[in-house]
């Protein structure tokens, strides 16, 4: 977090996360009906489309003492996405191993996502996220961790290129490997559930305001305040020279996403995709963990999404912890995988 501007981007924060308290209440009044024709990438748009893909193999990586690593890929959108597939070395139970997709957050060169920058190698899920996919699969669970469009060697790198909208791209990406599942051997598809980080986080409230076959949820520092705040509270944070913001600041802030959504050739509004306005329609439970410090990602926003899944009567569990880790590590990592486990184990179909 740069020091020059903190103060003044805690005060923004603070201000727009009192208002969003107050906003989000009045959209989501009613149920929404989802309108005909709605645009593509809007959560009533995910809504509407079908989903269709078949997974194949592509290669086999080292195994590890947890599991068995191979890539494979899928067709979403014409585009050939790739996805990691982490797989317990046990026996598979009888129905099927239950399965997570992890969905990573935000990289700044999307075409070398998973690639050590210094041997060059790819290595999905990167060092960033290395671990992580492997401690679930050694709970016992198969896990699938999709590149997205335009990461790593999957296509469709100009999607990356559409600012805030690029994760409704992504979430279309995640819902036809959930449709995919069903082509995987050894998985469970009665039991399926998601974990996202950061960025993963806007995408899976995505995937799961569009899929009710997601059985519970765990979001991590997620990305779940509205694009416009989003805009502002971003702009500040890189933005080194601003001493104030007023409406010139916030239209060189979110003048990126204007461009793009003008680009889109139908009508769309930027709150017709935003997650945290349809909070209302969310079916399954969640667990949320934050570290309360996150210099990435401002805890507020785990508080804000918790209020709303309590206002609107829905399960969650929302967990602090102390520290500036934007991804968990050590023993607060420990920790969080043994709760989502419990937590995935409660709401398991049988």
């Amino acid at each position: 977090m740069k020091t020059a501007c903190g103060d003044l981007e805690k005060t923004a924060l603070l201000l727009l996360w009192f208002v969003g308290l107050l906003l989000p209440v009045s959209l989501q009044a009613q149920k929404r009906q989802g309108r005909k024709n709605a645009p593509p990438i809007s959560i009533d748009g995910l809504r509407q489309r079908s989903y269709l893909a078949t997974l194949k193999p592509e290669s086999v990586l080292p195994e590890t003492a947890a599991c068995k690593t191979e890539v494979m890929s899928y067709v979403s959108d014409y585009l050939k996405v790739y996805t990691l597939v982490n797989t317990p070395l046990s026996e598979a139970p009888k129905q099927g191993f239950p399965v997570i997709i992890f969905g990573h957050g935000y990289h700044p060169n999307p075409p070398k996502y998973g690639i050590n920058p210094e041997t060059r190698e790819n290595r999905r899920p990167g060092d960033y996220y290395r671990g992580l996919p492997e401690a679930y699969a050694e709970k016992g669970f198969l896990v699938l961790t999709p590149d997205y469009r335009g990461h790593n060697m999957s296509e469709g790198y100009d999607y990356t290129q559409t600012s805030y909208l690029a994760t409704s791209y992504y979430a279309m990406d995640v819902l036809n490997l959930v449709a995919a599942l069903k082509t995987l051997k050894n998985a469970d598809t009665k039991n399926i559930y998601y974990i996202g980080h950061s960025l993963g986080g806007d995408v899976g409230l995505k995937v799961l305001l569009a899929d009710n076959n997601i059985r519970a949820a765990s979001l991590w520092a997620p990305v779940v305040a509205d694009t416009w705040e989003q805009a502002l509270y971003y702009g500040v944070y890189y933005d080194e020279k601003s001493e104030y913001i007023d409406s010139t600041k916030m239209k060189e802030y979110s003048g990126h996403i204007v461009k793009n959504i003008n680009r889109l050739g139908y009508a769309y509004t930027a709150e017709e995709g935003d997650p945290i306005h349809y909070i209302s329609d969310i079916s399954m439970p969640l667990i949320i963990h934050h570290a309360k410090d996150d210099p990435v990602v401002p805890f507020m926003w785990s508080v804000n999404l918790a209020s709303q899944l309590y206002h609107f009567g829905k399960g969650f569990k929302l967990y602090p912890y102390e520290g500036k880790d934007h991804l968990l590590q050590g023993d607060m990592r420990a920790k969080a995988i043994e709760r989502d486990v419990a937590f995935f184990q409660q709401y398991r179909r049988k």
